[in-house]
């Protein structure tokens, strides 16, 4: 599920961290340079700051533009005109393109599945959440819609992070413009883990592409008030507030997006990276394993089941979409987990196949998810199930849980009820 909403496309493709750590060769997480407050979901564009850069910092851009060029071995077709923007002004323009494209219906929708797998606290709006965190961590993003480049600057001017967040979004653009960002499908509103995985290949390029700019173009002094930018406390606090689904969601293209993209450039450089762009990858966990990409091992198609007919009229298949190996991983983990979960959960997830998860709503507030799972081998399907059915995911009494499953397939189903339950889980005889 991408967290996403259908359409976004003006920010699906976005940088909202600046790499300090990555500049430097740690390969350690990045952190999130900002300082812009959040939006409300029904504000309106405004005349709010946008300013075109000064003949200086135009200057420094139209260097930085070659440099990316010579770093990343593509070279622009048309002319890119960044915009500066201050926290006002990029607040609103996110607002202005999410109030133009959103799915209102959709977001509220994934709002409800994710409440009732406790992904979500109850009540969240999943669409305010999305507004909030991105207006406080994003830094500057391409929009390949409308070919619109936007950079935050507090100042007005152009210092060191404004310089390595625009070699990213001009990476975007270079991308765009060579092969097409529109092509690679990452807002199709039923493929969310397929979106996520080709998300992770555009970030994953153009967040080497800065790390590689930054170690060769930034001083060290540069670097470090990069890096003291990174600590922004507000941010942080932000961030690990955040739910584990949306922070781990935002941080997925960045972190192994980069991992992958590095494992590919090693053996091949930027034509091998390039070659990505004619068959990208279709699941997070080829993302996570490369090895399954290079052999050409995909994501098994899994289908969910109709409305059992004995639950009678007014219930309906509301929304389904595919969480994938990663979003699997986190719902496993759950809110704050240890370092023993973590590892639990990813283990318990290796072995993804393909899955399916759909909400199902009837009359009276009723209610049913079925998640439906495939996995490659039988060890992989007992060891997803063993850690389904551990707390926390089995802790609430309340919550009516069922798992069902053969040698390959793992089925769970969660339901507002237990005579829900009964009605959909096959193991789960109906009385």
């Amino acid at each position: 599920m991408r967290l996403r909403s259908p359409g976004r496309r003006g920010i699906s493709i976005a940088l909202a961290v600046a790499v300090f750590a990555s500049a430097c060769g740690t390969g350690t997480p990045p952190r999130f340079p900002t300082r812009s407050p959040a939006p409300t979901p029904t504000a309106v564009a405004t005349n709010t700051p946008a300013v075109s850069p000064a003949v200086s910092d135009a200057t420094t851009f139209a260097t930085i533009e070659s440099q990316v060029e010579g770093i990343r071995g593509l070279k622009a077709v048309h002319p890119v005109n960044p915009v500066l923007l201050d926290p006002t002004g990029l607040r609103d323009k996110l607002t202005a393109i999410n109030t133009s494209e959103i799915d209102h219906v959709a977001l509220a929708n994934e709002s409800r599945l994710l409440v009732h797998m406790g992904l979500l606290p109850a009540g969240s709006s999943l669409e305010q959440l999305e507004l909030d965190l991105e207006a406080g961590q994003v830094v500057g993003f391409y929009d390949p819609t409308s070919k619109g480049l936007y950079v935050l600057s507090d100042s007005g001017g152009v210092g060191p992070v404004e310089k390595m967040t625009f070699s990213h979004e001009y990476t975007h653009a270079l991308q765009d413009q060579k092969f097409g960002l529109d092509k690679l499908a990452i807002d199709t509103p039923d493929q969310g883990d397929r979106d996520m995985a080709r998300t992770a290949l555009a970030e994953g390029d153009a967040t080497m592409a800065m790390t590689l700019w930054s170690g060769q173009n930034l001083s060290l002094a540069e670097l470090l008030s990069v890096a003291g930018a990174s600590l922004t406390p507000g941010a942080a606090d932000q961030l690990a507030k955040a739910p584990a689904i949306l922070r781990e969601d935002l941080l997925f293209p960045y972190v192994q997006g980069l991992d992958f993209v590095q494992g590919v450039y090693s053996s091949g450089g930027w034509a091998a990276v390039d070659r990505l762009y004619a068959n990208p990858p279709d699941s997070t966990s080829q993302i996570l394993h490369p090895e399954l990409y290079a052999s050409g091992v995909k994501p098994v198609t899994v289908t969910l089941p109709p409305v059992p007919r004995a639950l009678g009229s007014g219930w309906k298949a509301t929304m389904q979409d595919t969480l994938g190996e990663f979003q699997l991983r986190i719902w496993l983990e759950g809110e704050a987990p240890t370092d023993a979960q973590s590892s639990a959960a990813a283990a318990a997830t290796s072995e993804w196949g393909g899955d399916r998860v759909g909400l199902y709503e009837g009359p009276d507030g009723k209610w049913a998810v079925v998640l439906r799972t495939r996995w490659r081998s039988p060890a992989g399907r007992a060891a997803f199930v063993a850690e389904a059915n551990r707390p926390p995911l089995a802790r609430d009494p309340s919550l009516h849980y069922e798992v069902c499953a053969d040698a390959l397939e793992a089925d769970i189903y969660i339901a507002s009820d237990d005579e829900t339950v009964a009605w959909f889980a096959p193991c789960f005889p109906a009385t």
